[in-house]
């Protein structure tokens, strides 16, 4: 006795309506295994050395962490801590800064950050390190110029 073939439904029927290609993701590994400071233990001397390899003021620094700059120099005074968002923030800020100051060069680094490169569609830099989704967008950006790929 045969077996009647087994019937599959035929997706040329259905009309496609997105167009879906393929996305490269491209992401380097860490350039060193250096531990990471817990939340309790981040101090602003941790932020201290993070901040003396980046491009920005502390004017800037606190726009960037949503706090006064009044606030950082209080936090210096104490040698404070910083809440847990923040400290997220501080720590998203070095991997953009480590990947920039290996790319281009401390200086350089600090006139591409105030360039507006044609991969952000005009925007300046500064001002996609508002938003979180922004400043990954940037440490993307600079991970395919890493790889020679401009746009």
């Amino acid at each position: 006795m045969k077996k009647a073939p087994k019937k599959y439904p035929n997706l040329m029927d259905e009309p496609l309506s997105i167009v879906s290609d393929f996305e490269a993701i491209y992401e380097t590994a860490p350039k060193s295994s250096k531990r990471r400071v817990a939340i309790e233990d981040f101090t602003y001397n941790h932020f201290q050395k993070i901040a003396a390899k980046a491009p920005f003021t502390l004017n800037e620094w606190a726009d960037l962490l949503y706090i006064s700059e009044r606030s950082l120099h209080r936090y210096a005074k104490d040698d404070g801590g910083f809440n847990g968002l923040q400290i997220e923030r501080i720590l998203l800020l070095e991997t953009l800064i480590d990947t920039g100051n290996a790319l281009f060069e401390k200086e350089g680094f600090r006139q591409w950050v105030q360039s507006r490169p044609f991969s952000l569609h005009g925007a300046a830099v500064m001002e996609q390190l508002t938003t979180h989704a922004g400043i990954q967008e940037v440490i993307d950006l600079l991970h395919r110029l890493e790889h020679g790929i401009p746009a």
